[in-house]
């Protein structure tokens, strides 16, 4: 009876989560995540010029990006632990109407702190956006279908920001406040999670067993380590792009800001195709290779902004970045997903999304660092060393004993 029951909710589950515009309302949740910093990132350089009289607005204007991420990072933990707690759904609808207002209240403000200020609240929703979402995701789908699903929601993020970071860019032409209006999509897309999705449930018996199976099983602590490590560490390369190559394209290159939107929706579409095609390359390739794939894919992109300093160039470095983004992003999620017990997910996943936002918070800190210093072309070179070198230490592991063996 018991096994009866839990095939029923079982492929009462498989039916729902495959209708398609119930995968919508999911990937979108998760799309709105990765959204925050790009929608706004075109108008960098004007809302930097609006409030030139504010010292150290060359700061405070790439901080405009990048600090919901340091709410994220304190905050996301602890969604994990109330998600697994309280109802994920209900607790993910709220948070995208806090998000789609607190991001649109931007529009409104004139004071560069009370903007810092509205963006520490779409931080804490961002928060329990991403890891809600991606949750749900791990219970809704297992085995092979989850790590379609994973693709399928780099995918539906890549798309997203290709269109808004577009729109992003034109509206940021018109004038800077524009893009914020942007945000308010979050309320459809909030009601429409509240009609499609819902609340897994697992019969209490069998929940109890399951409870029990995992309650010995542990997480094994260097693979997830590494696994934050190169979370931390691709999300403060790739939010070079949203923080730095806006000032790249209209002080080096001379462009006006609608090309930004236009040039980074390039990236993100090669991001969204690379995500989609990961079950592609995982039946090639093992989980050491592909990171060692993306460190090279993305390494590229910075050579060539170091090397060539022209638009039509940079275009085809962003394709390279997101390539590689999309690779290492779906890669890792699925690796952290193979060995966390089920009973540890949420935290797991609330520990990496903390770990995610603190890369896009300190992305700006370390490579202003180096631009003040040396130069954004020297940043360039940098980046590019950096990702070169770990490439070739992924796939030389990938041809010792070990790496073979794995």
């Amino acid at each position: 009876m018991q096994e009866t029951t839990s095939n029923y909710f079982q492929r009462k589950i498989s039916s729902l989560v495959q209708r398609r515009l119930f995968k919508f309302s999911l990937f979108s949740t998760t799309a709105t995540t990765i959204l925050g910093g790009i929608i706004i990132a075109p108008s960098l350089p004007q809302l930097q010029n609006h409030f030139i009289s504010v010292p150290h607005i060359e700061f405070l204007s790439r901080l405009v990006v990048t600090f919901p991420a340091l709410f994220v990072v304190i905050f996301a933990p602890i969604s994990g632990i109330l998600l697994d707690k309280y109802k994920k759904v209900k607790i993910l609808i709220f948070c995208m109407l806090l998000w789609a207002i607190s991001g649109a209240s931007g529009f409104f403000l004139n004071n560069i702190y009370l903007i810092l200020f509205s963006r520490a609240f779409f931080g804490i929703a961002t928060a329990f956006i991403m890891t809600g979402a991606t949750s749900l995701i791990a219970e809704y789908y297992v085995g092979n279908e989850r790590q379609k699903a994973l693709s399928l929601q780099g995918f539906a993020t890549a798309c997203g920001s290709a269109i808004f970071i577009s729109i992003g860019g034109f509206l940021a032409n018109l004038d800077w406040r524009y893009p914020f209006l942007v945000y308010l999509l979050g309320i459809p897309l909030a009601f429409l999670a509240g009609l499609m999705l819902f609340e897994p449930r697992v019969p209490k018996i069998a929940a109890k067993n399951h409870s029990n199976s995992n309650h010995q099983e542990k997480i094994p602590v260097f693979k997830l380590i590494f696994v934050y490590l190169m979370a931390f560490l691709g999300f403060v390369v790739y939010y070079i792009s949203p923080t730095q190559i806006p000032f790249f394209i209209t002080h080096n290159l001379h462009k006006s800001s609608d090309l930004i939107g236009i040039s980074m929706s390039a990236s993100a579409i090669a991001y969204g195709f690379s995500s989609l095609s990961y079950s592609f390359f995982r039946s090639y390739f093992k989980i050491s290779q592909l990171y060692g794939l993306a460190c090279f894919l993305m390494g590229m992109c910075f050579l060539l902004l170091y090397i060539f300093h022209s638009y039509a160039i940079l275009f085809v470095a962003l394709v390279f970045l997101g390539m590689g983004g999309g690779i290492l992003f779906v890669n890792n999620n699925s690796f952290l997903l193979s060995f966390v017990p089920a009973s540890s997910r949420a935290k797991a996943l609330g520990g990496l999304s903390s770990i995610v936002f603190l890369g896009q918070f300190l992305s700006p800190v370390f490579s202003q660092i180096i631009v003040q210093s040396f130069g954004i072309i020297t940043l360039f070179l940098c980046v590019f060393i950096l990702l070169f070198i770990l490439g070739i230490l992924f796939w030389g592991y990938y041809f010792s004993p070990k790496g073979r063996k794995g």
